[in-house]
This record gives structure tokens, C-alpha cells and sequence, in this order.
């Protein structure tokens, strides 16, 4: 919903994903890190222009309430699926928190928390690997979730059609974590014979 001195403008879509961290203040904002949703040309562009002006979304999912915004700067992408028997195109978009996007390789290697869309094993071990660059193994995937929850570094936020999480940690942090693991022998590099490495 937008007011302006004139006009109230009140615009719905169809949320089909959602990610926020919620407040526990009562009447404070959520902030926003996943936003997918269907609607028609004029819903979803005022959804964009709301999006990029910072403006605030009021959620309602699973019979919640809520205010939240994505913060400055998200990131968004648009699609279209064509529907038999319909005259015209239902829109897609997919709304992320700058915070989200900055789970990519390099896009912010000081990080203390990492916000992750699925809480599965294989894909936070996966995630925070390639955030950090972190040399890794698949098998290691359930050790690893299981030292994080043992540890209280990731904690589950709310979510709608997905399980996001928050992980908490650098990727100094990660790295112990690691290391540990192959000190007590919790985990292990197999051993496949030699390597054979060029001197030049």
C-alpha cells in the first residue's frame, strides 16, 4: 500500500516463496530476504518501483500478519509463463535482500553470517564453500550441519514454501570448524594414492 497526499494505491500479488527474519518486537519490520510471487503486468511493476524505492510490504502467509522490506538495493528478476487458454502472460519475480546476494563467491568474504534459502545439509555446506572457499567434501555434509547446530551457529528464520536459515560464523570460523573435525578425525580426506605435481 502507498499513500500519497491524493491517492491510496493498494496492490496484491501472489507469494509463492518467502524468506524473512522476523522481529521480536511486535510492531517492528521484518527484513525481507526472499520474495517469489505471481501477478499481472501492473501488480508486479509496482511491486519493482515499491522494491526500489525502499517502501515496506505487508505479508500475509499461513494465516500471519507482517511488515517487512527487502532493505536497500535488492536484487530482482522478472520472467513470464505463457498459460493455456489465458490471453496474457502470468508474471514471475523473484525479489532478494542484498544480504542473500552476498552469499556469491567474493561478493563479501568478511561476512559473520551467511543468510542461506534451504536449511538441507549438502546445500549449506555447499553455499558456504563457495562463499568462502572453503576446500570441501560432500560426505562431510551431515557432520558439518551437525557441528553448526551443536555449536548454535545457524538458526532457522521464517519461512514460506522453503526452510532459510542464518549461519553465523567468518570464514575463519568455518575453517576451525573444519579443522577440528579432521584433528578428531570426525572427518576424512580419502586417501587415493599419491598426487603427482609438476615442480614447475
Amino acid at each position: 500500500m502507498r499513500q500519497t497526499r491524493d491517492t491510496v494505491t493498494n496492490v496484491s500479488i501472489h507469494l509463492h516463496r518467502l524468506g524473512a527474519e522476523r522481529s521480536l518486537e511486535p510492531h517492528a519490520s521484518a527484513q525481507l530476504h526472499l520474495v517469489s510471487a505471481f501477478g499481472g503486468d501492473q501488480e508486479i511493476g509496482a511491486t519493482v518501483a515499491a522494491a526500489l524505492e525502499g517502501l515496506r510490504f505487508q505479508i500475509a502467509v499461513g494465516g500471519e500478519e507482517f511488515i517487512g522490506g527487502l532493505g536497500e538495493k535488492p536484487a530482482i528478476y522478472r520472467s513470464s509463463l505463457q498459460i493455456p487458454e489465458r490471453k496474457r502472460p502470468v508474471r514471475h519475480i523473484v525479489l532478494l535482500s542484498r544480504e542473500l546476494m552476498e552469499t556469491t563467491l567474493g561478493a563479501n568474504g568478511d561476512a559473520r553470517r551467511t543468510v542461506l534459502f534451504d536449511e538441507q545439509a549438502d546445500f549449506v555446506l555447499h553455499r558456504l564453500s563457495v562463499r568462502f572457499g572453503m576446500p570441501v567434501l560432500p560426505e562431510w555434509a551431515d557432520w558439518f550441519r551437525k557441528e553448526l547446530d551443536r555449536r548454535r551457529l545457524i538458526e532457522p528464520v521464517f519461512g514460506w514454501n522453503c526452510s532459510p536459515v542464518v549461519v553465523k560464523g567468518t570464514k575463519l570460523r568455518m575453517l576451525r570448524v573444519l579443522s577440528q573435525g579432521l584433528k578428531r578425525g570426525s572427518i576424512q580426506v580419502p586417501d587415493e594414492g599419491s598426487w603427482d605435481v609438476p615442480s614447475s
